[in-house]
């Protein structure tokens, strides 16, 4: 049998890398040559490539089953796009890898059947027993709760590396790789041609720039802080004119981010110029109650200065005792005078 959806090159003495590049299944092809090589492969580590928009639930469970009980490492790296029971299948591998410019999307299973209503109930009743199975991997990975997971895949949620990685559905972010497949994507709801081309197309340096421009916002805040509490220092980086150059056609939420930024900075200037304000009145108003204080320390001095003549002179113990200085004197001065007459 052609093996026209995957490709095996155990040629490494380290590791085997698989290549699923195409829908799995291929429309009743099974999963059995695909598992029969796994297990050829015993005990040795494998590298899982994926690039696949999904295929038949049932060989891709099978897939998923037998990756999940190897006993050595399995890596999976998504390479383009993981779509459907594709997801399913990186699930099973120990640590996932998804290249910056990938797509992710889960949603429920789907499928048709031919026959009467009662045909049609038992295939609609084994699609939702097989979506609540699909939920319960999603959530065991990501560790959302299946209400969260439950409502992604109703919905079919596509998802880029950063909201992945973020979510908990994959492991690492690696750098951007060149993806010229191309996709029939008309079987899902949720996106076209064109936005899968853009999204695979993305300039590996997006997200390089974002951690840029995250970085600028934070030395800018800190730079402002620094200016309201004294403490600036001068940097190379400040006294230099430093350009950010950026490309935003295609993000709105660092747009969004930008202009959310742009408001704060406003908002903290104006902040900035009113304290500023508030700190020359408080300058003025110190002023001027120094020298208020300085008349008062005047006025209390020269207060003190009389109030001590005062007491001198109207203390009633000091009047006295001139008094009984002036009485002394004069007997003195009688007795003074007896006794001259006598001794004459």
């Amino acid at each position: 049998m052609e093996k026209n959806w995957y490709s095996i090159n155990n040629n490494s003495a380290k590791a085997a890398d698989i290549y699923i590049f195409d829908e799995i299944g291929n429309y009743g092809v099974t999963a059995k040559q695909f598992i029969s090589d796994i297990k050829n492969l015993k005990g040795k580590p494998i590298n899982l490539r994926i690039n696949s928009l999904g295929g038949d639930v049932f060989d891709g469970m099978a897939m998923y089953n037998v990756i999940k009980r190897r006993e050595a490492k399995t890596t999976v790296f998504i390479e383009g796009i993981a779509a459907s029971i594709a997801t399913i299948i990186a699930l099973g591998a120990d640590k996932i890898v998804m290249a910056e410019n990938s797509l992710f999307m889960i949603h429920n299973a789907w499928g048709g059947t031919m026959g009467d209503a009662k045909d049609m109930r038992k295939t609609a009743e084994t699609l939702e027993k097989i979506s609540a199975e699909l939920t319960d991997i999603y959530s065991k990975k990501t560790g959302l709760s299946n209400k969260v997971i439950k409502g992604m895949m109703d919905e079919e949620t596509w998802l880029n590396a950063e909201e992945a990685y973020d979510l908990g559905f994959v492991d690492v972010i690696s750098d951007s790789i060149k993806v010229a497949a191309k996709y029939d994507v008309s079987k899902f709801k949720n996106i076209t041609q064109e936005e899968i081309q853009n999204k695979l197309s993305i300039n590996i340096k997006n997200r390089k720039m974002t951690n840029d421009l995250k970085e600028w916002f934070n030395n800018k805040v800190d730079e402002i802080v620094a200016t309201v509490k004294g403490t600036a220092k001068v940097s190379k980086d400040v006294v230099e004119d430093v350009e950010v150059t950026v490309n935003l056609a295609d993000n709105d939420e660092i747009k969004n981010k930008i202009s959310e930024f742009e408001t704060k900075n406003i908002e903290l200037s104006n902040k900035i110029s009113l304290l500023e304000e508030e700190l020359v009145s408080s300058k003025g108003a110190n002023e001027t109650l120094t020298t208020e204080i300085e008349a008062l320390n005047a006025k209390i001095n020269k207060a003190d200065a009389k109030g001590t003549e005062i007491k001198t002179d109207g203390d009633p113990a000091v009047v006295e005792n001139k008094k009984e200085d002036a009485n002394a004197g004069f007997y003195n001065a009688m007795a003074e005078r007896i006794r001259n007459k006598f001794n004459n």
